[in-house]
């Protein structure tokens, strides 16, 4: 029984350390940041399924990028920082901890957006996993920009200007940062969210400015890896 749970264990953390991982993150913020996230302000329940996705997640940064012992103190002790902070929040109800919160949830995702990005400029041929891993690192800089935002707004009250729909206390805004850091990174700019606040807006105008900057270097690192990586061709078709 332990050899077969230690060989299963051995096949997990291997599986996080090939490709296919990338889009196994993917599929894990789709499903958190536009699935589960949305329904929490309705429904505590689904606030509830959201922390062992989140956890998941959050572990699926921290086998990725595990390389080494330091590496995997140091993500290691922000990952579970972050889980166990969220927690405290949103199960125990533990009041003054959403600056912690989103601190070690920006710490994780950052070092999880530094791996991944990794992977996917890394010399070899392109694949489907890097191309899916490339956005998964898109929504993962949406998501740490919109932490950011959690804690500025905690921070300094009135330092975003929100609709009616977004009234609901700071802690519980997460989907609407979230909203507001994506229409930001892609540059849609609905105007229904705006930034007052000098600091708040300097970190929207940093935003839109990588939203610009990522795809145009991520495509060109992409084409320039096809051009010294090109498909082998298959031999089947050859003159003998």
């Amino acid at each position: 029984m332990s050899s077969s749970l230690h060989h299963d264990l051995k096949r997990f953390l291997r599986f996080w350390s090939e490709e296919r991982s990338l889009t196994a993150l993917l599929i894990l913020l789709l499903l958190y940041m536009f699935v589960i996230l949305p329904t929490t302000r309705s429904s505590q329940v689904f606030a509830l399924i959201g922390l062992p996705l989140f956890a998941l997640m959050m572990l699926a940064g921290l086998l990725t990028m595990a390389r080494t012992r330091i590496l995997q103190t140091v993500s290691g002790i922000f990952v579970i920082s972050a889980v166990s902070v969220r927690v405290s929040r949103v199960v125990f109800g533990v009041p003054g901890i959403l600056q912690w919160d989103a601190l070690f949830s920006i710490l994780s995702i950052t070092g999880m957006v530094v791996v991944v990005l990794w992977q996917v400029y890394r010399e070899g041929p392109v694949t489907g996993h890097r191309i899916r891993g490339a956005i998964a690192a898109y929504l993962l800089i949406g998501m740490s920009f919109a932490f950011a935002y959690a804690v500025i707004a905690s921070l300094v009250p009135g330092s975003f200007h929100l609709p009616a729909w977004a009234s609901q206390p700071v802690a519980d805004r997460a989907e609407t940062f979230l909203y507001f850091s994506l229409v930001t990174l892609t540059t849609a700019g609905y105007g229904d969210i705006t930034a007052i606040d000098p600091f708040a807006r300097s970190l929207a105008t940093l935003e839109a400015l990588i939203g610009q900057l990522y795809p145009a270097i991520l495509i060109a690192r992409l084409v320039s890896l096809q051009i010294q990586n090109p498909p082998k061709k298959k031999s089947g078709g050859e003159a003998s």
